[in-house]
């Protein structure tokens, strides 16, 4: 870890402000009188053995509502309950409410205030297998993880598209008890529905059309070792009861035999889906969740922890193969600049857009320009270059529209072909195929430009 890395991780841990906990009674119900102090960033009501706050009102949903502080109150999401959480009068679905306000559960009523503050564990270092992440949000993420690795709970892994989930997966496995065993990762939805029984379960020869072979399933597969089950949210209703019987049983029965085979397997399961609003709806079993959820991780949007940016673009940039030709340092406005922009692909939107600019980078060290030029070639709008800024400027004469376009395109189509030329050494088919254009069309454009002149 680099000096710099230690700094910004100082930074954002004392700019944290230490998280408060909530106090939830019920005021009414057939649980009036019951609490709950919650030390946690988040906490569930409902009638789910697993919620913070268990209700008997059979009005309440298995996970009804979900309560967490942020700044100027207090967030409540509906987990998509059949009677809905009703405040003030008004039926909420994302909303911010005032500490001791009332929240209408079906026939129970549920005061929640702001409790004391509570000083979460945080791990000692900001990495955990390949995770990085500098900020509270993660550091307390990876001191659970790093608890949860040495047993043998099945966990559960919520978060968005990008965020790292399969990373956390592997973590918990390379830092896990059996580290040396398989690590084998099934993509749920992935799996057509008439192999989905058997890619989990194998099979065995002739047990359909096509099966000339006996096969193991993922669980045979990973055997002494960790099985992923990526999208777990996506898995077929009717297979739901299967799993559930192989993970209460430990042993698997492929399709087509009929004698039971031990399986010793750590279960981790990944989803981008709130599997507690989709056992509201029906659509997952609610004694599954339980198996699954053993421990369960939710693991933040990158735009929750844009204080990690410049811990990641820096990891991001050290793993860059020796042999790639690109840049290995970030100017600091640079670095800001990434730090400022939305990831709606998160954490991985973020990686690539690095190596991106690393590879295209002008020079040595990543600046403002080249993230410029990167957002080009990402597809984004980027701002007009100098010239063309001043050509268009307010009080300049105004171009003719082609003219002014032209300008524009020439610029960029100049500085594109530059960098092509110098990150190629020349070579005009891997310059072609870099830049997948045809290598005539290449020819011309660099002619045109004054940047080639043989044949």
């Amino acid at each position: 870890m680099t000096r710099d890395d230690l700094a910004t991780v100082r930074t954002t841990r004392d700019a944290d402000p230490t998280p408060f906990g909530l106090r939830l009674e019920v005021m009414k119900g057939p649980d009036a009188g019951l609490q709950l102090a919650c030390a946690a960033r988040a906490c569930v009501v409902g009638r789910a053995a697993t919620a913070d706050l268990q209700l008997t009102d059979n009005t309440v949903s298995a996970f009804h509502v979900e309560v967490s502080v942020e700044a100027g109150g207090i967030r409540v999401v509906d987990l998509e309950s059949a009677n809905g959480t009703v405040y003030a009068g008004a039926r909420l679905e994302r909303a911010r409410i005032p500490s001791g306000a009332m929240l209408n559960l079906g026939r129970t009523v549920v005061r929640v205030d702001v409790d004391a503050p509570f000083d979460p564990a945080i791990h000692e270092l900001p990495t955990f297998g390949e995770l990085r992440g500098g900020g509270p949000r993660m550091r307390e993420l990876f001191a659970a993880l790093a608890r949860v690795a040495r047993t043998d709970l099945s966990v559960l892994i919520e978060g968005p598209t990008g965020a790292g989930k399969e990373l956390v997966a592997r973590a918990l496995h390379s830092e896990g008890r059996v580290p040396s065993g398989p690590f084998v990762v099934l993509d749920c939805t992935a799996i057509p529905a008439s192999l989905a029984e058997s890619t989990l379960f194998g099979h065995e020869k002739g047990a359909f059309t096509g099966a000339t072979e006996r096969r193991e399933g993922v669980f045979e597969a990973a055997e002494g070792g960790t099985v992923l089950l990526d999208e777990i949210g996506e898995l077929p209703l009717d297979l739901q009861p299967k799993l559930l019987r192989v993970l209460e049983r430990r042993e698997v029965v492929r399709v087509g035999g009929t004698r039971a085979t031990p399986v010793r397997v750590r279960l981790v399961s990944a989803t981008l889906r709130d599997l507690r609003a989709m056992i509201n709806q029906g659509r997952f079993r609610e004694d599954l969740y339980y198996r699954l959820a053993g421990a369960r991780v939710a693991l933040p949007a990158l735009g929750a922890r844009r204080e990690d940016v410049p811990l990641l673009v820096r990891h991001f940039l050290a793993k860059l193969p020796v042999d790639l030709p690109g840049a290995r340092a970030i100017e600091a406005e640079a670095l800001e600049e990434l730090a400022r922009r939305d990831y709606p692909g998160n954490v991985r939107e973020l990686r690539a857009t690095v190596e991106r600019a690393a590879t295209t980078a002008a020079g040595e060290v990543i600046t403002l320009a080249d993230l410029a030029f990167e957002r080009v070639l990402a597809g984004h709008h980027v701002p007009h270059a100098p010239a063309a800024r001043a050509s268009l400027a307010p009080d300049a004469p105004l171009p003719p529209f082609k003219d002014a376009k032209r300008t524009l395109v020439d610029e960029f189509e100049r500085d594109y072909l530059v960098r092509l030329v110098a990150r190629t050494d020349g070579n005009l088919s891997r310059a072609a195929a870099l830049a997948r254009i045809e290598r005539h069309h290449l020819r011309d454009l660099l002619r045109r430009h004054g940047l080639r002149d043989d044949d």
